[in-house]
C-alpha cells in the first residue's frame, strides 16, 4: 500500500549536490520531515548522511541520522528487496532540539549535507560493489548466499553463507581482481527504472547490480583495496575491505 505522501529524493537526481531548498512538512518528536531532501537515509547497508537544516533566520539544526519510512515494494522481479517512495525523516542533534518547538509547518529551509561524509560513503559503497563483483568471479557460491552488508565511511563488508571456507588463495585472487577494476579507472553509471525512479541499477563495464545507494562516477578514486577475511562460525564468512589510498579530493560537490 502506498503512503499518501512522499519525499522528493534530490540525492538521486544529482548525487553531487551538497544542498537544496525544502519545506517543513511535519515535526515528529526529534525528527523533521521535509518535502524534499539532498540527505541520503540509511538503507541498503549504507549509513545515513549527516548535515544541517538552515532556517530563514539563519539558525541551523544539525541532523545526525536520516531514515526512510512507509516505503512499499516496487513489485519488480529484478528488484525483489527494495522499498520505493515513502517519506524521509531527519534526526535533530540533541543540542539543537530546543529549536523544534518554534518551527512552523510550511517554513522554507535549506538542507545541506556533510560532503566529506557523503564522499567517503559513496567511495565505500563503490568499493563494496567492486569487492562483490570479484567475489562473484572467484566464489560465485558465496554471492548467491549473501547474508548482508554494511557500508561505513572507512570500510565496507559482506557476510556470506558458504559450504567451503574462503581460502587465502581465494582472497588473493579476489583482491587482485577488485584492484584491477580500480586501476583501470572504469566509468560507473547509475540508471533509474523508466517507470519507478527509486528502482536503480549500478553499472560498470558489463556488470550491473540493483542498488539505491550513492556512488562515485569512476573506480579510480577508491585507491588500492585491502581485503580481509573473518570466520563468523560454521558456514559463515565475512569479507571486509579498507581503502587507505582513497582519493577523496577527486570527488567534487556543488551547491
Amino acid at each position: 500500500m502506498k503512503f499518501h505522501r512522499q519525499t522528493e529524493k534530490v540525492y538521486y537526481k544529482n548525487p553531487y549536490l551538497s544542498c537544496c531548498t525544502a519545506e517543513i512538512v511535519k515535526i515528529d518528536g526529534e525528527w523533521i520531515e521535509l518535502n524534499s531532501t539532498v540527505a541520503y537515509p540509511e538503507g541498503g547497508g549504507q549509513d545515513a548522511d549527516h548535515g544541517e537544516i538552515v532556517l530563514p533566520n539563519g539558525k541551523s539544526l544539525r541532523f545526525i541520522d536520516v531514515k526512510k519510512m512507509y516505503g512499499h515494494s516496487a513489485g519488480l522481479a529484478d528488484f525483489p528487496d527494495i522499498q520505493v517512495d515513502g517519506i524521509i525523516l531527519h534526526l535533530i542533534h540533541p543540542e539543537d532540539q530546543y529549536l523544534l518547538a518554534a518551527l512552523l509547518i510550511g517554513t522554507k529551509v535549506t538542507v545541506s549535507i556533510d560532503i566529506q561524509r557523503r564522499a567517503a560513503l559513496s567511495l565505500s559503497h563503490t568499493a563494496s560493489h567492486l569487492l562483490y563483483l570479484a567475489v562473484g568471479i572467484h566464489r560465485p557460491d558465496a554471492v548467491v548466499n549473501t547474508l548482508g552488508c554494511h557500508i561505513k565511511i572507512e570500510s565496507a563488508r559482506f557476510d556470506f553463507a558458504v559450504k567451503t571456507r574462503i581460502s587465502s588463495d581465494d582472497l588473493e585472487r579476489i583482491q587482485a581482481t577488485a584492484n584491477g577494476f580500480i586501476e583501470r579507472n572504469l566509468s560507473i553509471t547509475v540508471d533509474s527504472h523508466p517507470e519507478i525512479p527509486d528502482a536503480r541499477t549500478w553499472r560498470c563495464e558489463d556488470y550491473k547490480i540493483p542498488c539505491g545507494g550513492t556512488h562515485l562516477d569512476a573506480t579510480g578514486a577508491v585507491g588500492k583495496l585491502l581485503i580481509k577475511r573473518k570466520s563468523l562460525g560454521a558456514g559463515k564468512e565475512r569479507l571486509s575491505c579498507e581503502f587507505p589510498e582513497a582519493k577523496l579530493e577527486l570527488i567534487r560537490f556543488h551547491d
